[in-house]
């Protein structure tokens, strides 16, 4: 999911080191010593025009856990001409663009306000970083293109490090109408007991109009807020901390499981790709066609699909991406969907 998950990832250290090279590298920028946005020595680094989704009208009828979504990373994190191409931002085009796009799955953070409102901003690690806005608007977004879409489903995924408990997310969620949207498993299929044939179809989800579903990294009490699901009881990731085109895997990293086994629950697969500099990790912009191009070769999106569908004799559930606009993000998704 996200190396900067501070309840299981990164310590207080960590913390102050990424703010400390994030200014480090915003200074050296400044100076002129590298180019912070990745561009081919210009200002603007001309983001590719997103693709669309191409849906496989059979798998309507077909279980949400029998097929493939495109998500992405830090979704509200977004790079644009008006932050200065920040480095913090994982994502060119908003969430509102993402889900029009075909993104169904939305990866963010969740912190406490720093301003000491009661309200969950989206940040990236450190609100100081990057304060991509309110959950509360992020809700609003998706819930109109769910108005707007009444076929689709869409799945949020939230780091959470929110001080003050369940509350505020509850509150957001019930402000803006999103539980009753909300899918809630049956009681009996919570605490790891949800197997993938447990899952309702597409169709069945629309029917009854419970089209959201949403995972949280920590702090989900599914007696008290069953539409907030505890992400570990239903879905296992990938590992997340790439640095190198070879080192895409598809063992379970969280949770472990012991040796090879596949558990049968919804699996998420990491595929993004990170630059350093001085220590400090930052999203690769520059590799990012290649990093999500369709291709076979090592690195690729489609070879670590492919990969992965052979490992866990299905379809993997979800990719989870960078700059979904690059490469060819969607033709995997068919590809994975189709056959």
């Amino acid at each position: 999911m996200d190396p900067l998950n501070l309840t299981s990832s990164y310590n207080v250290c960590d913390m102050f080191c990424w703010l400390f090279a994030s200014v480090l590298v915003a200074l050296v920028v400044s100076a002129g010593g590298i180019q912070q946005r990745e561009s081919q020595g210009d200002d603007d680094p001309h983001p590719k025009h997103p693709g669309e989704r191409k849906p496989v009208p059979a798998l309507y009828g077909q279980r949400y856990s029998e097929q493939t979504f495109i998500g992405t990373h830090n979704s509200a994190a977004v790079r644009t001409a008006e932050n200065g191409w920040s480095i913090s931002g994982n994502q060119y085009f908003n969430v509102s663009v993402q889900l029009r796009s075909g993104v169904r799955l939305l990866q963010a953070q969740g912190h406490s306000d720093p301003e000491g409102s009661s309200e969950i901003r989206l940040c990236h690690f450190n609100c100081a970083l990057m304060d991509a806005g309110s959950l509360v608007d992020h809700l609003l977004t998706v819930k109109h293109f769910l108005e707007t879409h009444p076929h689709e489903v869409v799945t949020l995924l939230f780091v959470n490090t929110v001080r003050e408990g369940l509350l505020p997310w509850m509150k957001a969620y019930y402000d803006t109408g999103l539980d009753l949207l909300s899918y809630i498993p049956p009681p009996d299929k919570r605490g790891g007991a949800m197997h993938l044939d447990d899952w309702p179809t597409i169709a069945e989800m629309v029917a009854v109009n419970k089209r959201v579903v949403t995972f949280l990294s920590s702090g989900a009490n599914e007696d008290l807020a069953p539409y907030l699901l505890n992400e570990w009881s239903y879905v296992y990731e990938t590992d997340f901390g790439i640095e190198a085109p070879d080192q895409y895997d598809c063992l379970p990293d969280r949770p472990r499981w012991p040796g090879s086994y596949i558990p049968p629950r919804l699996s998420l697969v990491n595929h993004f790709l990170y630059a350093q500099f001085l220590g400090f990790r930052y999203p690769n912009a520059t590799y990012a066609n290649t990093t999500n191009a369709a291709g076979s070769h090592v690195g690729e999106l489609g070879e670590h699909a492919m990969r992965c569908r052979s490992a866990y004799e299905r379809r993997p559930n979800f990719f989870l991406v960078d700059f979904f606009n690059e490469g060819d993000v969607f033709d995997v998704e068919y590809g994975m969907n189709a056959f």
